[in-house]
Order: C-alpha cells, then sequence, then structure tokens
C-alpha cells in the first residue's frame, strides 16, 4: 500500500507547487521540490519492481510512515491558509515553517535509508513449486466430483473429438473454483490417457522459474534430464520440441499469471496438426484473452456450483461415513453451504471446520450465522486467496483493499465507486488519459482478475453494479489494518483507530454512543468518513472534526439543521449528506482548492429544497427541489425526486438553468407516487429551446404525466443515447412520432404507460440498438418502421398484450429477410420467461 500513499502524497506537493491560491514556504522550495524527486524515484522503484514484490513489500512500513508525516504537515498548511485565524491548526507560523522542514528532512533521510536497504538485499528464492518430478497428478485417493460433468464432456470433446486445429484451450476463473481440479480429471480420464501418447502436467504459479518448468516437461516425458543439466535454457527447449514433435501430446500448464509464459512455450511447442493439445489454467482472464486471440481457439469460464452442488460437497466434506442426516440439521447445512457462494474452496472450508465438532442443530446453526468469519478465519484458503492480491500491479492493489470500506456483502454503483476513487487520491493515469477514465480500467482489470463481481450492467454491457466477492472481503481488512488504510468503527475498544486514512462506519447508529464518538474526534488526520450502514431516519452527533478531510460519504445519515463544519472542511473532493433545508452560501468555498487537474472535483450528493452552492459539483441528488434552484454549470449527473400534493400543478422551474450545464451527460427526474389523472408536471417555457443541454446522453423520466407532443424537446437532444420512460412519464393513449429527433438514440424503456397508439409516418431512431417495452398493456403495434432499423439488435416484451408479441414478431421476420440475423425477441412475464432466438 506504500505505493498510493505515495502517489497521494506526490499530488499534494504537485498541487502545493502548482496552486496560486496557497503561499509556497518560501524560505524552503528547494526542499520541497527535492522530496517531490525523492518520491517520484521511489514511485519508479516500485514500477520498475512489479514482479518482485516481496523485495518492495518488505520495506512498505516504513514508506508509509514516512509519506503520512510529510503529507500531514503540508495539508495541514493548506488548512491553516483557509481557515480564519482563530480556527487554524498552528497559531505561529515560523514553527509550523520549522516543521515542515523537519518533516521534509525526516522523508528524504527515510528514502534515503529505504534506497539502500533495497539496494543491499538479496532477491527471493526462486519459486520451488515446480518439482522435477514424472509422478502421476491424479494419484491417491479420489472424491466425488459435483458441477463438473457439462464441463468435463465439453473439454473431452476438444481434446479428442474436435477437429479444430487450435493447439490450445484454455480454462479460466477465480481462486478455489476448481480449475485445477476440472483440468486433472481430464487429464486422468482413461479415455484421455489412451489417446495422447505423452502425457505432461506442470504448476506454473505466480513466480514461475523457466529453467525448472523446462526440465520438468523433460523429465515427464522421459528425456533423462536432471537438475544438474548443465544446457542452457534454449538448448532445453530445443530439446522439449524437437522431443514432443513425433507424438501427440497433451500439457497441461496449471495456474499461469502471466502471458508472457504463454508467449515463451508457444514458441517451443510444435503444431504437427497430429491433434495435440495444450490446457491453460489461469485465474486471470487476461492471460486467457491473450491466448485466445494468438490461437483462436475455445476459452472456458469454469463455473460457480449451484445450491444443489454446494450442498452435496460440503455433505460428502462433512460426513466420513455414508449416513442419513436429520432433516433439520440438512435444512441447516443447505442454509451454510449456500452462504459459501458456489465457491468450492470455501465450501471445503466450512466442511472442515464442522467435521471438528459435534453434529448438533445448535452448533450448525451457529455455524451458519459465521460462515463469513470461519472463510475468512481459513488459512489455508487464505493462502490460496491472498496471491490473487499480492501479485495484483501496484496501482491496483489500493482499489481492491479499497472495498473493504464497505461491507462484504455491499453491491455499489460502479458510478460512486469511481468518483470515490478518484476523489480519494491514490490513483494516477497516464496522459493523455483521464482519472475517470483510468479508474474505470482499474475496475475492468479487478473485474478480468476475477476479485470482482459484476452484479447489474447497464444498458450496454457495461458495469453498472459491482462488489468484491465476499471470500476477499477479509484479505482487504487484514491489508488494510497492516497499513493503516481504513479502520472499521465499531461498538467496542476500537484499538489502532488513532492515525487512520480512513474511518468505516457500517452501522450508522455508532454514531450515538459517547466513545466511539470520542474515539473518532481523536483521529484528527483521517481522510475519509464514510457511512454505508442503512438509511438513518434520525440526527446523530455525527464528528466532523476532521480538517484534513477529503471525502465525507454520508448520505445515508440525515441532518435537520445544516451542519456548519462541512464548510470548514477546504479539503473536501466528496460530499455526500442528507438535509432538507436550504444550502448555506459558504459551501461555495469547498471549491477553493480544486482548480488543479491533478487533484479531482468535489462531488456533492444532497438532498435539499433549494440548490443554492456555487462551484463545481461533480453529482447531485436533489429531493422535492422547489423553484428557485440556481445555475450548476459544471453539474455531470442529476437526480431529481419530488413528492407533490393532489391535484397539484408543478412547474420544474429549477430545471432552467439545465440548458447551461454544458457538463451535465445524465439527468433522473422521478415524481414519487403519481397519480396521473389528478396532477400534471410542466417543463418550463424557453422560447421553443430545449431546456435540455445538448451533452445529455441518458435521461430517466417517471412519473411526470406529460403529453405526448412534449416528446419533440426530448427528441431534439442530439447526443442522446438512453432514454427511460416508467411509470406514466408521458400520458395519453397516442404518441405521434416527430419527424426529426434522436438522432443518435440507441437504448429505449417504456414502461407502465397508458399507450394505446404509437405511429410513425417517416423513418426514425435509425441508430437504436435495445427496445424494451414492459407493462404497456393496452399496445397493440409498434411502428412498422421498426423492421428498418438496421442497428436493432433487441427487442425486449414484458407482460404485454399477445398482439403486440404477434406483431413483433412480424417485425422481427421482416428484418432476417433484410439481412439482420443479430436482432433477437426475449417475451417474458412475471410466471413465465422465454427467448425466442434468432
Amino acid at each position: 500500500m506504500a505505493y498510493a500513499t505515495l502517489i497521494s502524497l506526490k499530488q499534494t506537493i504537485e498541487h502545493f507547487l502548482n496552486s496560486s491560491q496557497i503561499p509556497i514556504l518560501a524560505p524552503y522550495p528547494k526542499n520541497i521540490e527535492f522530496a517531490y524527486e525523492e518520491v517520484k524515484s521511489l514511485q519508479e522503484l516500485f514500477t520498475s519492481e512489479d514482479n518482485n514484490s516481496k523485495r518492495v513489500n518488505a520495506l512498505d512500513r516504513q514508506i508509509i510512515e514516512a509519506t503520512f508525516r510529510l503529507e500531514d504537515v503540508l495539508e495541514s498548511h493548506v488548512a491553516n491558509h483557509f481557515l480564519p485565524q482563530s480556527e487554524t491548526l498552528h497559531g505561529d507560523e515560523i514553527s509550523y515553517l520549522e516543521e515542515v522542514n523537519e518533516e521534509i528532512d525526516f522523508f528524504t533521510e527515510t528514502v534515503k535509508k529505504i534506497k539502500e536497504q533495497f539496494s543491499n538485499s538479496s532477491l527471493p528464492e526462486e519459486d520451488d513449486a515446480v518439482v522435477l518430478s514424472t509422478t502421476d497428478h491424479v494419484g491417491g485417493k479420489k472424491s466425488t466430483i459435483f458441477g463438473l460433468d457439462n464441463e468435463m464432456s465439453k473439454l473431452k470433446n476438444l481434446l479428442v473429438t474436435d477437429k479444430s486445429p487450435s493447439l490450445l484451450i484454455p480454462i479460466v476463473g477465480m481462486a478455489g473454483i476448481g480449475k485445477t481440479t476440472l483440468a486433472k480429471e481430464v487429464y486422468g480420464d482413461p479415455y484421455i490417457l489412451s489417446h495422447f501418447e505423452r502425457h505432461i502436467f506442470v504448476s506454473i504459479g505466480p513466480e514461475c522459474a523457466w529453467r525448472k518448468i523446462l526440465l520438468s516437461v523433460l523429465a515427464q516425458i522421459n528425456f533423462g534430464v536432471d537438475e544438474t543439466h548443465t544446457e542452457s535454457n534454449v538448448e532445453l527447449a530445443v530439446h522439449m520440441y524437437n522431443s514432443l514433435w513425433d507424438w501427440r501430446y497433451l500439457l497441461v500448464l496449471d495456474d499461469i499469471w502471466d502471458y508472457r509464459v504463454w508467449v515463451i512455450f508457444r514458441r517451443y511447442l510444435p503444431n504437427n496438426g497430429n491433434g495435440s493439445r495444450i490446457m491453460l489454467t489461469t485465474r486471470l482472464e487476461q492471460v486467457a484473452r491473450y491466448a485466445n486471440e494468438r490461437d483462436g481457439g475455445f476459452v472456458l469460464k469454469k463455473r460457480f456450483l449451484n445450491e444443489e452442488e454446494s450442498w452435496h460437497l460440503l455433505r460428502e466434506k462433512v460426513l466420513v461415513e455414508e449416513c442419513l442426516l436429520p432433516l433439520e440439521l440438512e435444512k441447516v447445512g443447505r442454509k451454510i453451504a449456500k452462504k459459501c457462494e458456489g465457491l468450492p474452496l470455501a465450501i471445503i472450508a466450512v466442511a472442515k471446520h464442522l467435521s471438528r465438532a459435534e453434529k448438533t442443530l445448535q452448533y450448525w446453526k451457529k455455524v451458519a450465522k459465521e460462515v463469513h468469519s470461519i472463510v475468512g478465519a481459513d488459512k489455508e484458503l487464505s493462502k490460496v486467496l491472498s496471491l490473487s492480491y499480492y501479485y495484483l500491479p501496484q496501482c491496483l492493489k489500493p482499489c481492491f483493499v479499497y472495498m473493504g470500506v464497505f461491507p462484504h456483502d455491499y453491491e455499489i454503483r460502479t458510478s460512486k465507486l469511481v468518483n470515490l476513487w478518484c476523489a480519494e487520491g491514490f490513483l494516477e493515469p497516464n496522459p493523455p488519459q483521464t482519472l475517470e477514465d483510468f479508474a474505470m480500467e482499474c475496475l475492468d482489470e479487478l473485474v478480468w482478475s476475477n476479485v470482482f463481481q459484476v452484479r447489474e450492467h447497464t444498458s450496454f454491457g457495461g458495469i453498472k453494479t459491482c462488489n468484491i466477492y465476499f471470500v476477499f472481503w477479509h484479505i482487504c481488512v487484514r491489508e488494510a489494518k497492516k497499513d493503516k488504510f481504513f479502520h472499521i468503527v465499531n461498538s467496542y475498544g476500537n484499538q489502532g483507530i488513532e492515525n487512520q486514512r480512513r474511518l468505516c462506519i457500517h452501522k450508522n447508529i455508532l454514531f450515538g454512543i459517547k466513545d466511539v464518538h470520542k474515539s473518532m474526534a481523536s483521529t484528527l488526520n483521517a481522510r475519509s468518513l464514510l457511512c454505508t450502514g442503512p438509511q438513518h431516519q434520525y440526527p446523530v452527533p455525527i464528528c466532523l472534526d476532521f480538517h484534513l478531510m477529503r471525502v465525507l460519504d454520508a448520505l445515508t445519515i440525515r441532518f435537520y439543521g445544516f451542519p456548519i463544519e462541512i464548510v470548514k472542511l477546504v479539503q473536501l473532493r466528496y460530499l455526500a449528506f442528507t438535509y432538507n433545508g436550504k444550502l448555506l452560501g459558504s459551501i461555495s468555498k469547498l471549491s477553493n482548492l480544486l482548480d488543479c487537474p491533478s487533484i479531482p472535483k468535489h462531488h456533492i450528493f444532497q438532498s435539499s429544497s433549494v440548490i443554492s452552492a456555487q462551484g463545481d459539483l461533480g453529482y447531485a441528488r436533489i429531493e422535492a427541489c422547489a423553484s428557485h434552484g440556481k445555475r450548476i454549470p459544471n453539474l455531470k449527473k442529476l437526480e431529481f425526486q419530488a413528492e407533490l400534493a393532489p391535484d397539484a400543478v408543478e412547474t420544474l422551474c429549477c430545471l432552467n438553468h439545465l440548458a447551461n450545464s454544458h457538463g451535465l451527460k445524465s439527468i433522473k427526474c422521478v415524481i414519487v407516487n403519481p397519480k396521473p389523472s389528478s396532477h400534471q408536471v410542466v417543463f418550463p417555457a424557453l422560447a421553443g429551446f430545449s431546456i435540455f443541454p445538448s451533452t445529455l446522453r441518458k435521461l430517466t423520466l417517471s412519473g411526470l404525466g406529460l403529453p405526448w407532443k412534449k416528446m419533440s424537446i426530448i427528441a431534439s437532444i442530439r447526443n442522446l443515447e438512453v432514454l427511460k420512460l416508467r411509470c406514466y412519464a408521458f400520458r395519453g393513449p397516442m404518441w405521434q412520432n416527430c419527424q426529426k429527433g434522436f438522432m443518435n438514440l440507441r437504448f429505449l424503456l417504456i414502461e407502465d404507460m397508458d399507450l394505446e397508439f404509437w405511429k410513425s409516418n417517416s423513418p426514425f431512431l435509425l441508430d437504436l440498438q435495445h427496445l424494451t417495452i414492459s407493462h404497456c398493456y393496452k399496445l397493440k403495434e409498434i411502428p412498422s418502421q421498426f423492421k428498418e432499423i438496421p442497428t436493432l439488435r433487441m427487442i425486449e416484451l414484458v407482460d404485454c398484450d399477445p398482439s403486440l408479441v404477434a406483431y413483433t414478431e412480424r417485425i422481427l421476420k421482416q428484418q432476417k429477410s433484410r439481412g439482420n440475423d443479430l436482432l433477437q425477441l426475449s417475451v417474458k412475464s412475471s410466471k413465465d420467461a422465454k427467448k425466442l432466438k434468432s
């Protein structure tokens, strides 16, 4: 985690040196610049030694301590500058400058010592996981294999009967999911053994030793080599090539971590078209994708066990001999197995725990409540899983560990997670890449590394929500504790809370405990406070005395009065809280430090009757918005929610300035509990111009009850790509399509409308890819022009009239006749769902 602290310190110094608003420490500018160069040198050391993390990680603690100390004193100077003199952290500026100088000296001396230790330390010994042996790799007692039948059949077919010229079959999946087990089962299958003339099984590992791998392969094909063989690696590789040329061979490369290993192997493996095959297992999809791109073969994504398979595996591992379990014990056992989320290694860890105790209902119920803790405490499981963290690139490690700030089953929106990562200051993109794009790239890599799980996709296949696989959560907490990355506040003790960088509240009720409030107040240098518990309906005495805070995520905390302490948090980059009153104008002070491009803009989530803040707001959520909202020129995403009185006629005057919000990309406008027959929402009149900015890409409307003729306003948004209309967003039986508009719309959702007739007199929606119509019971047809949209890929109908289904099926056939074989029709209902494949 030292690399993350170096990135943060580097950005702090850059901001310090470049900002015209902060007075430079005039007596010591060269010292600061020298410290900056030292930070960059350490950063390069981490980057260059990424594949030799043992040496780097051994020095983490020293780097973190020195970095924390220097960053604290520099940011305290910033806080001093912007706070009133009576509230500054240091009254004597001269003594403060001396303190800065002392910390710079301490940091540079620490860097010097670290470099000396690094240069004098020896390289770690080579990994000895690859054993020179001709032992049968599938020997020993065999147990029943659950959930592998289909995958084994598919692999055996590819290995034996498939005529594809592809040499390689990659198997990919997360740690502990059974990739090696599957490979060994196929490798040792009698039919497979008889089909291939040479069989080689090599375990690679994250720190593979190329020479030992070659010797192992040659030993298994009876080449007659040993560890004292004197030939060079290239000569050994040539021997391997020549020795395999005349044979149909099966080679298993188990647990590959680097695509370059496959590149080297591929060069020295003969492909003489005789049906030889190579199976490759990896937990990294990047490796499988690269190998697949080069060889154009099949990639098997190892699946999780289903609930029935999970229970059978747990039962087999717990029971030494076959016996019948009492029904009540089986019910609890199935619950235990389900909580392991289909991961075989986790099931085995819990089974091992159960097998050591008496099989009583009371004890099994206790285990059912503690499954996640038992899995987290299992040392063997932790050893396997930890490799997925330790061998991540340095830039991904803080992103991985950061997921521990949320509860283990927490599902988070990607947009919020990316904003948090950007605000925390531990990411550094490569120009001209933006910080947000780099954060999304990091998220993608963690998904491909099979440590993050995609929970929900966006309309176009992106990641909408995600979480970390539960088995990795305890690793996050352990690593965070070691490096003071974050501390989960609890109701007892809170030992080690001092000097923590981030405080996490998983249960918001803890704010009401006096001792918790006191312990939090003792951590003045915390940079983040994250409240991820359930929504708290009543005010609690939250501690906000953190002058160096960057991130305050307290959206689940409701304030009845505006928390004045917030305007003193001059370092804030991300702000989220719930408040029903008017924002103070002084909140605009929070934008004073956000002019430097290297520091991300702050983000405000807030619930307010009026927006009155000035400055750059990255994301705003507005509830019960009245008619005096002021201009917010840099808004990116806006969510508006209101509950109208009966028979109300509401004008959305708060949207008057949206057309001037040139950074706005997404709007969600929701009227709670709409009653279409008794209320009307009116868009403000803007002399014929759209109230929406041309930059808008996504628009969601719900409950507004607008007349369909107002659709022309939306159709004129030239960059709009996603339009979602829910719950009487528009009202009335007829939608007559406008002749122009919707130039770039790709996704359209129409849900819960009283629409009866949808007509068009000309081609429209020419770039549409996905149409969903849901719970529109009166609609019988869609415009015939849908048969002319060449980009259309999916039409989804949910609980719709059979006449609409039949009409859409005709559209599908007409599209097919025009050559669009990619279009699919999905028809679903609350009781049944079926997919009509193309």
